[in-house]
């Protein structure tokens, strides 16, 4: 990791620097402040931000190419919320390009536009079943270690990094529960339990006695991973712990192959959330079990749709 000395804040800085440069500068300094993935998501945008301007000098760049930038993407058609983490990518890249004395407008001009609400996908128990009923019962140790991690998700209402992250030793199949490290706790609860049925504590046993089988012939690159990836040739996986994206992959598969939407891995989470608010859970409640960082990202559960509201209303006006 390479570091220079930051400027004073308003300092004037005389040497030229291409933006590709200063994307490393901003991202070395990141990887100390928050985790990997965010730095990865905020380098990504910048990437693809320095190749529409075609790498120029970061002392070049005027507010007007990053309005240009944005109209563009917004005449393209992209989607409104896709536009959040993009804003406040360029936002933080220039709040530390003004602090290094590179930046020629104020940060502050960047519009960041409010997260746009839209109805969650939420996964049905009909179109869970559905998924359950196409994962052959055969020996192929993808659809057993699959079966497992698609049961953990309908139960605990985990996130998929948080199940993905899961070591051997954060288990207690005894129990039927296991300790994972909560994203985006923001300090406040750091670990947290997640528990599960008994059918998927079989699915889990099931799964670790086909893991311990597979080390016999596969070279385990994360020998504690719960879950690890098993078909990896072309990108050199085999071994290593299963990543968010492959669990996308097999999900949409088996989605496919059953005939029903795309059901996506947070569509689970928001089955979960759901069934608790609709089983009289406060807002405390959910979010202790779901992990969440604030109680006002439990209240979308506790709001009620169609045919639930149409039963609320009869049963509270009595007609």
């Amino acid at each position: 990791m390479c570091l220079r000395t930051p400027q004073e804040p308003g300092a004037l800085c005389y040497t030229t620097m291409k933006l590709k440069e200063a994307i490393e500068e901003f991202k070395n300094w990141r990887e100390f402040k928050v985790k990997a993935s965010t730095v990865k998501g905020y380098d990504r945008e910048l990437r693809t931000f320095c190749l529409f301007l075609r790498n120029p000098e970061i002392e070049n760049i005027m507010f007007k190419d990053v309005m240009e930038y944005l109209n563009g993407k917004y005449e393209l058609g992209w989607n409104e919320n896709t536009f959040l983490p993009i804003t406040m990518s360029l936002k933080k890249f220039f709040d530390f390009a003004q602090l290094q004395g590179w930046a020629s407008f104020n940060p502050k001009l960047i519009p960041v536009p409010k997260q746009k609400y839209t109805m969650p996908r939420i996964i049905t128990e009909d179109n869970y079943q559905k998924l359950l009923s196409i994962i052959p019962r055969n020996n192929d140790p993808r659809h057993i270690r699959n079966l497992a991690f698609i049961t953990m998700l309908w139960d605990t209402g985990a996130r998929n990094g948080e199940i993905v992250s899961l070591n051997t030793d954060n288990l207690d199949t005894g129990y039927c529960r296991a300790i994972v490290r909560t994203e985006k706790s923001q300090g406040r609860r750091p670990f947290r339990e997640l528990f599960w049925t008994e059918s998927t504590n079989e699915n889990l046993k099931h799964w670790l006695e086909k893991r311990e089988y597979l080390k016999r012939t596969i070279t385990f690159r994360e020998p504690n991973a719960l879950f690890i990836s098993i078909c990896g040739s072309i990108h050199d996986t085999q071994g290593r712990r299963l990543q968010i994206k492959g669990v996308g992959e097999f999900l949409r598969r088996y989605s496919n192959r059953a005939g029903i939407p795309y059901q996506n891995a947070h569509s689970f989470r928001h089955h979960k959330g759901h069934e608790l608010a609709g089983k009289g859970a406060n807002n405390s409640t959910i979010s202790s079990i779901l992990g969440h960082s604030s109680l006002q990202s439990s209240m979308v559960y506790t709001n009620m749709f169609g045919k639930e509201l149409e039963e609320l209303y009869h049963k509270y006006c009595g007609y």
